[in-house]
């Protein structure tokens, strides 16, 4: 395993330690793509467009481009009437085999979870990760804080259904409240093992994780703590309309974590909650390192992929000449020749995106940019 290390926390953040809640909001919007509109003037509840769920019901109130995923485009725009009204009424789907969940998770639109049983021929062992990704993150804490009893049952559950020899929860060894949470109740579960793992970056990829459980990943299943919590809603009848995200950063009176609506803009949440302490910042969506930074912050869209937005006082960071120190190839997790592809404008397919050597860089560079792609592996050479 290549050696992880512990990113330096932000001394000026502190994060609030409960949810709000913000399930009301004024408008959603939804991907329009090639679909038709024609006579579509009311949207139900938890029915599904493109594959992206609608969270509200409402009327048809326009068509508004706005940011999906970082990408430009035209949606629907509904208007929220607080009925929630649904069209018809799911009842709780009966599990038997992995089949069975299998076909729930692609009715509801899972494909992540799905496509990830499906990817292995056998299921052996399953790993459920309570790691968030970065360290302006919180949602895989809160939610395994929050719904810790019910996590633990269902990754029970789950042992019984796939017929696994191993399930582990991982936690990190600093998420003291979540392990006295989960330990006050593991007993209940004696084949349960709950593993504490060092709190370094990149541990929650699968190969890092497994590696430092030692345990083969061609027969293990790997879940966050939010994905266990999504089988669970869909299990009792529910839909994912919902969703965890921290609003963190240095640029904020406070940093919170809300749970809130899919479709929802992130003007509504900012104006709902945010209060911004300065009038010079920048905003990133999904992290500081594996993020991107956002320019037209009143166009963007939480969706289901959405974790975190970062909002930072704005710093002029000047890019000198490469020193030629070797720090980004170093401490790069898949060994890129990082100065190669930097200096011959070369891009990686093989490249995680993780921004390591970005945050190394001495001389400010801009490498993640330079090296994430899809058309070209370099090697060391």
């Amino acid at each position: 395993m290549k050696l992880l290390i512990k990113l330096e926390e932000p001394k000026d953040v502190f994060i609030v330690n409960n949810v709000y809640e913000f399930l009301n909001p004024e408008n959603v919007y939804i991907p329009l793509n090639n679909l038709s509109l024609k006579e579509k003037s009311y949207f139900y509840k938890d029915s599904y467009l493109n594959d992206f769920i609608v969270s509200v019901s409402g009327s048809l109130a326009g068509i508004e481009e706005m940011l999906i995923n970082g990408k430009k485009m035209k949606t629907i725009k509904v208007n929220n009437d607080f009925k929630e009204t649904k069209e018809f009424r799911k009842v709780k789907p009966k599990i038997k085999t992995i089949q069975d969940l299998i076909q729930v998770l692609e009715l509801n639109h899972l494909d992540t979870i799905k496509e990830k049983i499906m990817a292995l021929p056998q299921i052996d062992h399953l790993i459920v990760s309570s790691f968030d990704e970065e360290i302006y993150e919180m949602n895989e804490f809160m939610c395994l804080g929050e719904n810790y009893k019910e996590i633990l049952k269902l990754i029970d559950d789950l042992k019984k259904l796939f017929s696994l020899d191993s399930s582990i929860l991982a936690i990190k060894n600093t998420n003291a409240k979540g392990i006295k949470k989960v330990k006050s109740i593991s007993g209940i579960y004696p084949d349960l093992k709950v593993m504490l793992t060092p709190d370094k970056y990149l541990m929650s990829y699968p190969v890092n994780l497994g590696d430092y459980l030692n345990i083969p990943l061609d027969n293990t299943l790997i879940l966050t703590t939010n994905e266990i919590y999504e089988i669970n809603e869909i299990l009792k009848g529910k839909s994912i309309s919902e969703k965890y995200v921290t609003i963190s950063g240095n640029a904020l009176k406070k940093s919170l974590i809300i749970k809130t609506k899919i479709g929802v803009s992130l003007k509504e949440v900012m104006h709902n909650f945010i209060k911004i302490t300065t009038s010079d910042y920048v905003v990133y969506e999904n992290g500081l390192l594996q993020g991107s930074k956002i320019n037209e912050v009143d166009k963007v869209v939480i969706t289901h992929n959405t974790r975190c937005i970062v909002i930072n006082k704005k710093e002029e960071k000047e890019e000198t000449p490469c020193i030629n120190c070797g720090a980004c190839m170093k401490i790069c997790p898949v060994n890129i020749n990082v100065k190669k592809c930097y200096e011959q404008n070369l891009m990686s397919h093989r490249c995680l995106g993780c921004g390591l050597c970005d945050y190394i860089c001495p001389a400010n560079l801009s490498l993640k940019a330079k090296v994430k792609g899809e058309n070209y592996e370099e090697t060391n050479n």
